[in-house]
């Protein structure tokens, strides 16, 4: 009778024991860190400058692998330091291969490496990559793909980005972003084009950068900074007008021809420094408003202003307001007011819609924004479903953020956007009250429905620094674009790109300029006379790309 007891003790201690280990196991696994990834630039064999398109695929492999919690994706300065050390060690300098790439990421302390090369001659094009895990413990993935569109690119990147998360992280993504689309009509000759195949709307930016051309048509060269701009019909006469401001005055253009001619400038007080416009009829009487958010002279304050014309003129309708303005549209495409309190700094007060009220304008109702949100940079979606009431925004560290209506963040950028050369300055901190922290802004986001087929895409700006920011507190910017983005099912994922101009942009509109019945993508771009550290901008342009 007692050896079916000593039996069920033994059982009972194996069965405890088993599970134990069992939740054991279970926690390690899921208290495990998150995997490291290095996506290293890829070479880019062409006849043909593919800078744009290099960025593009380190932005599409970034977001495609990354997955909060478990897969960290460094950012491309850092990548950009390692790689830089590696090029001066005699270790690992020379062409990338697996056991150069080794060491590298054993030097990056991360878990994979991911490296590669697009080829590109005629109309064919082909993808060479490897995922190299650093240890050395599972054997490297290899892809190799070719193509004779090169509009196949984001196919290519999206199944190899598929392989990945199948094969090393046993991720399954049940959406459509490894899904080849369905086959478009063919757009017309010049048209703008996804990466990924079907046109857009007929039309321009990938196009006029894969044929070599310059590919937009420049309207105004300004002796000076245009800071800010916006585009409206101010008079309501169905002619279009092009809003520039310096620090203190606001510039108005018509077109005529091929060229914006002024017909009008506003000037106001030298204290000003004016960083952004937005133009909408808020008050709802037939002329849209010029809201101006500006600046004090010692950028620690704010003394926004609204402009009207009247009829006959243009008038100041309410000024010396401690706000920024922006103007963003709803999802039924009504313009819509926010307002944003001084707080510390361009990235902490409180946003607020706002309605018109005789000449002035009251706080309607606060939203629900995460922290480090600047009025300045934010537009409204949806974004992730059609019904979706979304916001992307772009925070106090560069990083593009979507958040819900709750003010809770959905997700989060590994790659910076934004930046321009205006400036906050922060209280004295230092023993001697000499030094004050600068906080820069960041230009306009908006949605769009470029190729007016239901869809809202993001418009984004990206200034791109001279020495990757390593100059600090002082921002200078070498070239700059605007990127399009789409949700792809987990990340907003790069389209198209405008390609990169020299300087900075400092703002953008899509309207139909010309009224032909086709919209523009009107850019004003800020240069230096020297490309140093301590040079000023001395020179501005107004361009258009076509989106036909």
């Amino acid at each position: 009778m007692l050896k079916p007891n000593k039996r069920m003790q033994k059982r009972g201690l194996f069965l405890t024991a088993l599970f134990i280990l069992t939740v054991l196991i279970v926690n390690v696994g899921v208290c495990a860190p998150p995997k490291k990834v290095a996506v290293f630039p890829f070479s880019m064999n062409s006849p043909q400058d593919l800078g744009f398109l290099q960025n593009g695929l380190f932005s599409m492999l970034s977001s495609r692998l990354s997955d909060p919690g478990k897969v960290d994706v460094l950012d491309r300065e850092t990548v950009d330091k390692f790689l830089a050390q590696a090029k001066e060690s005699d270790a690992t300098k020379g062409a990338l291969n697996e056991s150069r790439a080794r060491s590298i990421g054993a030097n990056m302390g991360v878990d994979y490496i991911l490296f590669g090369s697009l080829t590109h001659f005629g109309e064919s094009v082909s993808l060479d990559a490897s995922m190299v895990d650093v240890s050395g413990k599972k054997q490297t993935l290899s892809f190799f793909e070719q193509s004779h569109n090169m509009g196949d690119v984001i196919l290519l990147v999206n199944s190899f980005a598929g392989d990945i998360n199948q094969k090393v992280f046993n991720r399954n993504i049940s959406n459509e972003l490894y899904a080849k689309p369905a086959p478009q009509e063919p757009s017309a000759p010049g048209g703008l084009e996804y990466a990924g195949g079907g046109a857009v709307a007929g039309g321009g930016i990938m196009a006029m950068q894969q044929g070599g051309r310059q590919g937009f048509a420049t309207h105004l060269k300004f002796d000076g900074v245009i800071g800010a701009m916006a585009v409206g019909d101010l008079k309501n006469d169905g002619q279009v007008q092009v809003v520039t401001a310096t620090e203190s005055n606001l510039i108005i253009y018509g077109l005529e021809g091929n060229r914006l001619v002024e017909t009008q400038k506003l000037e106001f007080p030298s204290t000003n420094r004016i960083v952004s416009l937005d133009i909408a009829d808020i008050n709802k009487n037939g002329y849209p408003e010029i809201f101006v958010t500006s600046l004090t002279i010692h950028r620690d304050g704010l003394q926004s202003f609204v402009v009207e014309y009247n009829g006959s003129d243009y008038v100041t309708l309410d000024e010396g307001e401690a706000c920024y303005y922006r103007v963003i549209k709803t999802p039924e495409n009504t313009d819509l007011l926010l307002s944003q309190d001084k707080g510390k700094s361009p990235f902490d007060g409180r946003v607020y819609t706002m309605m018109a009220s005789g000449d002035t304008y009251t706080k309607e109702k606060r939203i629900r924004l995460p922290r480090n949100t600047s009025v300045l940079a934010l537009a409204r979606g949806p974004v992730t479903a059609k019904d979706a009431n979304e916001y992307v925004m772009i925070n106090e560290h560069g990083r593009l953020i979507l958040a819900n209506d709750g003010g809770s963040v959905d997700w989060e950028s590994t790659e910076k956007y934004g930046l321009n050369a205006h400036f906050w300055l922060m209280p004295r901190n230092d023993t001697d009250a000499s030094y004050r922290d600068r906080v820069y802004l960041h230009p306009r986001i908006k949605f769009q429905d470029v190729g007016s087929d239901g869809k809202q895409e993001l418009l984004v700006v990206k200034n791109n620094e001279i020495g990757g920011g390593a100059f600090g507190r002082y921002k200078r910017f070498k070239n700059s674009h605007i990127e399009m983005l789409s949700w792809n099912g987990i990340a907003m994922a790069p389209v198209f790109q405008t390609p990169p101009v020299q300087g900075w942009i400092s703002s953008f509109a899509v309207a139909d300029l010309d009224g032909d019945g086709v919209d523009e993508l009107i850019v004003s771009v800020v240069t230096q006379s020297k490309i140093t550290i301590l040079s000023k901008d001395k020179a501005s342009s107004i361009i258009s790309y076509k989106l036909e």
